[in-house]
């Protein structure tokens, strides 16, 4: 009798620290990072016209998108020669993804109010995307600009607790 008790106890030690430790690691879950934090995502930013004498910049909020979480587009417009911001402007924005996927906002003229606007976006994969903004004059088109965006992959990046309890966690995963 004294030999059963003495086997169990240390197995419900060890269901009971498994248990724990389960409960701690789904409580800090991974977060994505981008395998490169310091890279450019637009390529080709600002956009310039010196026909329609526009400067164009586009700034992403987080500055390398996280797939599957929101993306602010921030678009500042200014004249190239003077660098004073345009009023007046209306836009449309269309987003296309390397699978030919169209995506159009609002799919009506978003105003540019003190020469900047914004939109907001869910990027669905990695890849190669491009922002199309037709510009217009009151509800005349007048030119198209776009900006070409390379979204990088997505790694998964363990939180430090995660990275101490790993080897405690595989140590009980064997046993079971």
């Amino acid at each position: 009798m004294n030999l059963v008790l003495s086997i169990e106890a240390p197995t419900n030690f060890i269901k009971i620290l498994s248990l724990l430790i389960i409960i701690m690691m789904v409580s800090y879950p991974n977060q994505a990072y981008s395998s490169i934090s310091n890279i450019s995502v637009v390529k080709n930013n600002p956009w310039i016209s010196d026909r329609d004498n526009l400067n164009i910049s586009l700034k992403l909020e987080p500055q390398v998108p996280i797939i599957d979480h929101a993306t602010k587009l921030y678009f500042e417009v200014r004249n190239l020669n003077d660098s004073t911001l345009i009023e007046n402007l209306n836009t449309k924005v269309t987003l296309t993804d390397h699978d030919g996927r169209l995506y159009k906002f609002q799919n009506s003229l978003i105003p540019v109010l003190g020469g900047q606007f914004s939109v907001d976006y869910i990027f669905p994969d990695d890849g190669e995307h491009r922002i199309i903004l037709q510009l217009y004059k009151n509800i005349t088109p007048f030119t198209v600009s776009s900006f070409d965006l390379t979204i990088p992959h997505q790694v998964i990046q363990q939180s430090e607790t995660e990275k101490l309890l790993n080897p405690f966690a595989a140590f009980f995963e064997s046993l079971f």
